[in-house]
């Protein structure tokens, strides 16, 4: 079952459509064969520095992924979760992933939400707030830093 709008306009597909020379603002972190990895224009609780992973090519959801990605996805997520480690000091990682409307998708391409975690850090009751620009980017050039 497909959920996406008629007419829907990714904006994954659209950042995947500029790889590997994502624009700056993009704050893409991690490009590999299949899958990338972005800063997000929002983070939840004030926990900065979360990431998404993300396909290059266009599958909705979970139910559409092909099998063959999820060592791609894995490695990128662990890779991400090594990072996030050494750029943020963190405790520990999270991941995350949303599929269908009740399950609280909003964009209607697969992606799976990387986390870096502090005790008491309150993610799973935070709000969803917005980083601005600059943020982002710096964010990113610290994990593409710890990615070397």
């Amino acid at each position: 079952m497909k959920n996406a709008p008629p007419g829907y306009d990714c904006p994954f597909c659209a950042i995947a459509g500029t790889l590997p020379s994502p624009a700056p603002e993009s704050a893409v972190v991690l490009v590999d064969a299949n899958v990338f990895a972005l800063v997000p224009t929002h983070h939840y609780a004030g926990i900065q520095g979360n990431c998404l992973v993300v396909p290059r090519r266009h599958y909705e959801n979970v139910f559409d992924i092909p099998d063959d990605l999820g060592s791609e996805f894995f490695c990128a997520t662990r890779r991400l979760a090594n990072a996030m480690r050494s750029a943020f000091c963190c405790g520990g990682i999270s991941t995350r992933q949303h599929n269908g409307p009740a399950g609280d998708q909003d964009v209607w391409h697969y992606h799976l939400h990387v986390f870096p975690r502090y005790p008491d850090d309150g993610l799973h009751a935070g709000q969803k707030l917005p980083y601005a620009t600059a943020e982002r980017i710096e964010l990113a050039a610290r994990l593409r830093a710890a990615l070397q």
